[in-house]
C-alpha cells in the first residue's frame, strides 16, 4: 500500500513539474539594453556613440517598462505587450497607454520590436519609417 502511495504522490510531482505554461522560463523575459545605433544609410551603417542609454524589462506578465536616459533626464513609460513568434523570429507588439517621446515607432502608441532567433538579438522595427536602427542585448 505504500508503495501505491509513494508512486502516486511521485506522478502527481512529475505531471506538476512539467507544466510548459510557465511563461517565466521564456528567454526574452528580463532587461535589454540598447547596445548599438544604425541608419538606413549604407555609407553610415552604425554609430560609435549612442546618443542616448534605453532598456526594456519584460515582464512575465506580459506588462513591459522603457527607460531612456538622455541629456541627463530619465524617462520612463510602460505598457503590455504580445507575443508572436516563428521559427526564425519572435515578434513583439507593445502597446502604450500614453504618448511619449520615447516611443521609436511608426505609430503613435504602438511598436514592435523582433528577436532573430539565429542571433539572439533584439531589434527595433523603428527604422522602416526613418527611425535609427536600434539593437538591444539581454543582460
Amino acid at each position: 500500500m505504500k508503495k501505491n502511495g509513494l508512486l502516486i504522490v511521485m506522478l502527481i510531482s512529475l505531471i506538476s513539474c512539467s507544466d510548459s505554461d510557465d511563461k517565466s522560463s521564456e528567454s526574452y523575459i528580463g532587461k535589454w539594453t540598447l547596445i548599438r545605433m544604425g541608419s538606413n544609410n549604407p555609407a553610415a551603417n552604425s554609430i560609435d556613440i549612442l546618443e542616448w542609454e534605453e532598456s526594456y524589462i519584460f515582464n512575465s506578465n506580459n506588462t513591459f517598462s522603457k527607460t531612456r536616459k538622455r541629456d541627463g533626464k530619465t524617462t520612463t513609460i510602460s505598457g503590455t505587450y504580445s507575443v508572436m513568434k516563428t521559427t526564425d523570429q519572435t515578434k513583439f507588439e507593445l502597446s502604450y497607454s500614453a504618448q511619449s517621446d520615447i516611443i521609436g515607432s511608426c505609430t503613435a502608441l504602438k511598436e514592435n520590436l523582433y528577436i532573430i532567433n539565429d542571433i539572439g538579438s533584439l531589434y527595433s522595427a523603428w527604422s522602416i519609417c526613418d527611425g535609427p536602427l536600434l539593437v538591444y542585448d539581454k543582460k
